[in-house]
């Protein structure tokens, strides 16, 4: 089923955070650090944020941030440690969370990512809600080890454990939890205090997000904090409550669906209406009706057509 009209609607609403980070002038970003506790760190940029760990003689990354960015990743963490960055891990292939793959990769490091991950950034892609075409990576960028399902890291006694999330944010998310550190890294599945994006055109889906954000919960507890896509890090509470909300978002537009509605009429009915105050944010692009819309198209099974 083709519908252009659609991925028109949802490139528009989407292009802002797109051409916000094309924009972006790197050269005068500052990175912020904060020390998670048991040699865990995060790195706020403002975009695809990493978390690394320092380990006896070396570093473990988790996403490598945009190109332009790698230099200044590099120079975070040797103002914690001037050990070097042993181990790459790519959370998903979105460029904000791959981009400095190589650079990393040409100091050492090995990249880990699931199946998918590697595929997607061998072969390139289109993100139809943000109109951006991502190259095929470089050899030197793509993972060196990847995985199907799960995946146990032993590093500098951390056990850092990933779990693949099928169709959630994308169809190659990882789940990183840094077991002794109480950490998680969502990959995309949890919003910097918003609703989740969920990247069709990637392989994700609302029903997977939902899932994904279930492993979580079973995974955290009251002091576990949660590194979304970008921001600060969330804790449980805020993770029951973005799950609960999607849960209802899914029932509710199945319903209109069932009923027979369109997409323009579930959309007029409002569904998320009681639901968004806590998640929608001014000049951010993910508002009621975009959650309606992406919750519509996920459960009537749409995928975006590649670019033409």
């Amino acid at each position: 089923m083709n519908r252009p009209g659609v991925v028109a609607s949802l490139a528009l609403l989407g292009c802002s955070a797109a051409m916000a980070q094309q924009q972006v002038d790197y050269s005068r970003l500052e990175i912020k650090t904060t020390d998670l506790g048991n040699n865990v760190y995060v790195l706020n940029w403002r975009g695809g944020d990493s978390l690394f760990l320092v380990g006896d003689d070396g570093v473990l990354l988790v996403d490598t941030a945009v190109a332009p960015l790698g230099e200044k990743i590099k120079a975070a963490i040797a103002q914690v440690t001037p050990k070097p960055v042993k181990l790459v891990v790519n959370t998903h292939a979105h460029a904000d969370h791959f981009g400095a793959n190589e650079l990393f990769a040409k100091g050492g490091a090995l990249i880990v990512g699931h199946d998918k991950l590697r595929e997607r950034m061998e072969k390139g892609q289109y993100l139809a809600a943000f109109n951006q075409t991502i190259a095929p990576s470089p050899p030197a960028a793509l993972p060196t080890y990847t995985f199907d399902d799960t995946l146990t890291i032993h590093f500098g006694g951390e056990t850092v454990e990933l779990f693949h999330v099928p169709n959630a944010h994308t169809d190659n998310d990882a789940l990183v939890h840094f077991k002794r550190a109480n950490v998680i890294h969502a990959s995309g599945t949890v919003g910097d205090a918003g609703y989740p994006f969920f990247d069709m055109s990637s392989g994700g889906s609302l029903d997977g997000t939902i899932a994904a954000e279930a492993r979580m919960l079973s995974l955290a507890d009251d002091r576990t904090r949660i590194m979304p896509d970008e921001g600060e890090p969330a804790n449980k509470a805020f993770l029951q409550v973005s799950h609960d909300a999607l849960v209802k978002v899914k029932a509710r537009v199945q319903k209109l669906v069932n009923e027979g509605k369109t997409e323009a009429e579930v959309i007029a009915a409002k569904p998320t209406k009681d639901l968004d105050a806590p998640f929608v944010r001014p000049g951010g692009f993910l508002s009621g009706d975009v959650i309606t819309r992406m919750a519509y198209q996920s459960l009537k099974g749409y995928r975006p057509p590649p670019k033409p």
